[in-house]
């Protein structure tokens, strides 16, 4: 599973880039949008800085040919763009007219919040399915199960679409990844989480504790 940034920060995305295992970078139009009012120029930091891939958003989801050109657009700005397209009748249909016409173009059908949209996704044709489950358990307070039946329906039907999940905790991180998301997205406080736990913390301490009052500061020796 790759493990993606969801920022529009080049500094935050250059700080967890700096940890080795970043593979990009998703954005969306509110993260663009706080970032300034600059969107080009936002969009072009957040490309320099992402070590890979990186999902921006079109405007819009009740007319396709507007998406379309956005979608052009993006592509031509950086090949690293992933253009992603909203779960809705309009957003199906850009997907299929571009595809039809660049089928190496790379597109995600995103905010998709049930497994109806996420089959038709895939049967339409997206590159990735953009699943708002993190969102989702935040504003209902339960658990979304969804990555694992979307995970057996693509199964069931030879689909190839992956699956993009969004991260919140430890727990939910791992779930994701026993589910089968082939992308996990979160934003950096969540990442940060990710390689911290009171435990390891605690024993750490614990050992250097008893090192120090042994050897004081002396670590083991360098070969020159």
């Amino acid at each position: 599973m790759d493990l993606f940034l969801d920022s529009s920060n080049p500094k935050e995305i250059m700080e967890a880039r700096s940890w080795g295992l970043l593979s990009g970078v998703t954005s969306n139009p509110g993260l663009i949008a706080a970032a300034g009012r600059d969107m080009e120029k936002t969009l072009g930091a957040i490309v320099d800085a992402s070590p890979g891939p990186v999902f921006a958003q079109v405007i819009g989801w009740h007319d396709p040919e507007p998406m379309i050109r956005q979608a052009r657009w993006l592509h031509a700005f950086s090949d690293q763009i992933i253009v992603k397209l909203p779960a809705s009748v309009a957003g199906l249909q850009a997907l299929q007219q571009i595809k039809a016409e660049q089928p190496d173009l790379r597109l995600a059908i995103t905010a998709i919040a049930s497994l109806a949209q996420a089959y038709l996704a895939a049967k339409a044709g997206a590159d990735v399915a953009a699943i708002f489950n993190g969102p989702l358990d935040q504003a209902e307070d339960v658990a979304h199960d969804m990555i694992a039946p979307i995970r057996q329906i693509y199964n069931n039907y030879g689909f190839k679409t992956q699956i993009l999940a969004c991260g919140r905790y430890q727990r939910l991180f791992g779930e994701i990844a026993i589910a089968g998301a082939d992308i996990c997205t979160m934003k950096i406080d969540f990442m940060r989480l990710l390689y911290e736990h009171s435990f390891t913390e605690q024993r750490m301490n614990g050992f250097l504790k008893s090192w120090h009052g042994v050897f004081g500061d002396k670590t083991w020796p360098e070969l020159s």
